[in-house]
């Protein structure tokens, strides 16, 4: 099997731990890329942290930046999302930014530079 250079946005997500771990278990490449807050947490998440990048899809020229510093990628996992009654009741301004806002903003960069993208974001 060919490595792959992967991007897992809301790579420190339940389901993005899991698919990271997977993917480097398969010998891809994998950047991890979410919005920990500090830097002990990535280890709480991840066998291997060592190829994690803070970004927010949120921010456009912020995600472009970190596509920019980085070789081409092969696919991107989109997993980044807000979720969950509490954060749709009190928090949906975060919601709608992230899960729709960050979405286009990836494919916006999709649509630049080429990469095959799966956006799936469910933990409920």
């Amino acid at each position: 099997m060919e490595t792959q250079r992967i991007m897992v946005t809301g790579g420190a997500g339940f389901i993005g731990t899991n698919l990271v771990n997977e993917l480097r278990s398969r010998g891809h490449e994998v950047l991890s890329v979410d919005l920990l807050h500090h830097e002990d947490e990535a280890d709480l998440y991840s066998d291997s942290y060592s190829d994690y990048v803070r970004g927010d899809i949120r921010n456009y020229r912020q995600m472009e930046r970190i596509f920019d510093d980085n070789e081409k990628f092969d696919y991107v996992y989109n997993l980044a999302a807000e979720y969950g009654r509490w954060n749709g009741e009190g928090y949906y301004e975060n919601l709608w930014e992230t899960n729709v806002i960050g979405l286009k903003n990836m494919i916006r960069l999709q649509e630049k530079l080429g990469f095959r993208m799966i956006s799936f974001s469910s933990a409920e």
